[in-house]
């Protein structure tokens, strides 16, 4: 096995010859996860106690990328320790694009066109993707088009999975999708949200096309394959800032530019994303239940880790202390250093690093994340509870609150659901505030209704 590349932070490559490469985009430029992020970046996040991103390079790993861009606004400086970090656990060169003053993904795309390192095609990824669909083939096919084929035009591949409408609880308009795509070459001709309104597309553009297919059943993986001349192109649109709203309708209506956009769906494999708090959790219990497999815990991504899997999807590293008579439920991780006192119960949850749980206490499809200390007597029901946060002894939290990191909760205080407790601020008033503080299951409610 030859030697691994190690881990950079900066601003720019050597110039050299032409190797695979990807842009992570480290920030959604939104607040839905609010008030998680206010002291740390998205990518970042704990998913069965790996940082996110971690599974993201991962996933860029095994497509055999060799250089990455991390673009970041915010919380820079924990991605650059994340990266520094990371040493040479992973075989690929990174280095992280701080752009302070970036608030959407077009700025982050210009920025990393006027540094013109891009030296062919790439891919498009967002840092909060963990997925295990093979990007090679989605690769091989675009460079089919682009060289074999000799269309020029074809600019992008978008990276789609099915998911029927059934099982679909759509919580923003990017997530509610219908495409219109040729069966045939599987060309994009239409994209469009359907929140609040129907299909809308002018005949027209189907007429070049023999057939055509119009699907109601695909989600957007937040992962593509992309020639430069995406990058030129956010450039000279200046107005371009959202991928969704103003880069794919802008390419697939420009009555001037003759670029392509093509799709390919996965069929095997899985894909999710963290877009908001509802999906955060959604994504830790696929991991949990193993839909990820291979990128489950016990795989150990990180080189510091040490989970074993045991009985009834119980996830442990070493160095975890659990008292005769507490209870484990099915579908549990705990951390290194985590210590559970006698005649708790923990179900469906996920218990990081260093966490002290109390006598007593109720822990039921939580997240804990790392040096949490949970006096005795208290219940925690579907809740997110952050970095060294206190919960005081017969504390309640009840279903869809978050507690932030830091947070001191004295005793005996019982939480309403969906209750929010910071002790933070956000770093910077950017980005789009299209959440507000209510809860993702209204959201969803409403998507029903």
């Amino acid at each position: 096995m030859p030697p691994k590349k190690p881990a950079k932070k900066g601003g720019d490559l050597d110039d050299g010859e032409e190797v695979l490469q990807a842009i992570v985009i480290a920030d959604s430029f939104k607040r839905r996860m609010s008030p998680v992020t206010y002291t740390g970046p998205k990518s970042l996040l704990p998913v069965a106690n790996i940082p996110t991103l971690s599974y993201t390079l991962e996933l860029l790993g095994a497509a055999g990328v060799k250089e990455v861009f991390v673009v970041c606004s915010s919380h820079s400086d924990k991605i650059s320790e994340f990266v520094d970090n990371l040493g040479s656990s992973v075989p690929f060169t990174v280095i992280v694009v701080d752009v302070p003053s970036c608030r959407s993904m077009g700025a982050a795309m210009r920025e990393i066109d006027s540094r013109g390192k891009i030296r062919g095609d790439f891919f498009l990824i967002h840092g909060d993707v963990i997925s295990t669909i093979s990007l090679q083939e989605v690769l091989e096919g675009h460079k089919t088009r682009r060289e074999k084929e000799k269309n020029k035009d074809a600019i992008m591949t978008m990276v789609f999975k099915p998911t029927p409408p059934k099982h679909r609880r759509p919580m923003y308009a990017e997530d509610d999708l219908a495409v219109a795509v040729n069966p045939e070459s599987q060309q994009l001709i239409h994209f469009q949200s359907m929140r609040g309104q129907s299909f809308n597309v002018d005949p027209a553009r189907f007429e070049p096309h023999p057939s055509v297919q119009i699907r109601y059943d695909l989600e957007y993986t937040e992962m593509c394959v992309c020639s430069p001349e995406v990058l030129c192109l956010f450039t000279d649109e200046f107005d371009w800032l959202d991928f969704y709203r103003d880069f794919v309708p802008g390419v697939l209506t420009s009555e001037i530019l003759s670029y392509q956009i093509y799709t390919h769906v996965a069929t095997t494999g899985y894909s999710g994303s963290i877009k908001c708090l509802n999906s955060y959790n959604a994504v830790n219990r696929d991991v949990v239940h193993r839909w990820t497999y291979p990128l489950v815990p016990e795989v150990n991504l990180l080189a510091n880790t040490s989970y074993s899997y045991a009985h009834k999807g119980v996830y442990k590293e070493r160095g975890v202390t659990l008292a005769q008579s507490c209870k484990i439920g099915n579908d549990s991780v705990f951390g290194q250093g985590t210590v559970v006192n006698e005649g708790a119960y923990v179900s469906c949850s996920i218990l990081g690093r260093k966490c002290t749980i109390g006598k007593g206490v109720t822990i039921i499809g939580s997240i804990l994340m790392s040096g949490v200390t949970v006096g005795d007597g208290a219940v925690i029901r579907n809740a997110i509870v952050c970095n060294n946060a206190v919960l005081g002894e017969r504390v309640k939290v009840s279903q869809n609150c978050v507690i932030a990191d830091g947070v001191k909760i004295a005793a005996g205080v019982e939480l309403a659901e969906k209750t929010r407790v910071t002790v933070a601020f956000p770093t910077d008033v950017g980005g789009d505030d299209d959440d507000d503080f209510s809860s993702d299951e209204e959201r969803a409610d409403e998507t029903n209704e």
